[in-house]
């Protein structure tokens, strides 16, 4: 008999929801006129509160742990200070921080603003903007902020989930989880001897967390894993998605962008090491692929088949490998 799929991990649980009993309590607390609508977010809820001034509440996974938020909180608040535009927090129900079930829940003012399409403009205007940021968030930095719980640290962090992954998708997913293995201990070679910088990072700087206001400056959105670890790896995640999005970029003309306004030009070895960078972005995802079966749907076919998607992304960049090198 073949044994059942591992559970997921008791702290990852779903996305909340504005149906969730705890939440509903939470809402009719504040905005007791019903005046809310859900705005997305693929980890945390977030409602859009109608008063006189917008604010959003924020419902946030349960691994996110109490210090994490109250941190994040005083980073914005500090960076605001250095001139980075994000989110100002909002006293909620007279305190900081109020629970909704399991996850703690916040508010923070709703900033209007513009999400720029897909170009080559708009993203050399992201990573000119990246710069500046890493800048702000290396003045602002609290060194005691407790790191997010999925840092994508290590090379050994990813062998453990794509063991995971292997025994959650079943048999079938041994082919993928061999490939990623493989193209794992390439990258794990290709990093050995290169030291990479370190500093704060914002982890996830795409065009759908950031936005032009009205007066043509620049707001940062989504700081939920911001942590300290090696830099390239916000720069390599931002010419992921660049790349993804559609439009026409000149990847080697956003890395110049970023290079400008970054508070020090990129080293010889980061430039070394960024197709390599690139790569583990999806190969992280086809090692969290059975983690992540509440976004794909079931266990099994789609997950693996997510799997295998990430995996084919991940060696078409690897590929490229001689065409990226910065």
């Amino acid at each position: 008999m073949t044994p059942p799929p591992p559970l997921l991990p008791s702290w990852f649980g779903p996305r909340a929801s504005t149906g969730d009993s705890a939440v509903a309590v939470l809402l009719d607390q504040v905005a007791p006129a019903g005046t809310w609508r859900d705005i997305g977010g693929n980890f945390n809820l977030n409602v859009r509160v109608d008063a006189a001034e917008p604010l959003v509440l924020r419902v946030h996974r349960p691994w996110a742990t109490r210090g994490r938020v109250a941190g994040l909180r005083r980073l914005h608040e500090r960076l605001q200070r250095a001139g980075v535009r994000v989110a100002r927090p909002v006293p909620i129900l007279g305190r900081d921080l109020a629970r909704a079930g399991g996850r703690w829940a916040e508010l923070e003012e709703f900033v209007p603003h513009v999400r720029l399409d897909p170009s080559q403009e708009s993203y050399l205007r992201l990573f000119e903007e990246l710069g500046r940021l890493h800048a702000g968030l290396r003045a602002a930095w609290e060194p005691d902020l407790p790191p997010p719980m999925d840092d994508h640290r290590t090379h050994r962090q990813l062998h453990y989930w794509l063991g995971f992954t292997r025994r959650r998708l079943g048999p079938g997913a041994e082919p993928v989880v061999r490939r990623a293995r493989l193209l794992l201990d390439e990258l794990g070679k290709a990093r050995r001897g290169i030291d990479l910088p370190r500093a704060p990072i914002h982890g996830d700087y795409t065009l759908g967390n950031a936005g032009q206001l009205p007066d043509g400056s620049w707001l940062n959105l989504d700081l939920d894993f911001v942590r300290v670890r090696e830099r390239l790896y916000d720069v390599a995640g931002s010419l992921y998605w660049a790349s993804d999005s559609g439009a026409s970029v000149d990847l080697r003309e956003l890395c110049d962008a970023y290079d400008r306004s970054a508070p020090e030009p990129v080293t010889p070895g980061e430039r070394r090491f960024l197709p390599a960078q690139i790569t583990l972005i999806p190969l992280h995802w086809v090692a969290t692929a059975g983690l992540m079966d509440e976004r794909i749907g079931v266990v099994g076919t789609a997950g693996l088949a997510e799997a295998e998607k990430a995996m084919d992304a991940a060696e078409a960049w690897w590929a490229r490998r001689e065409e990226l090198t910065w």
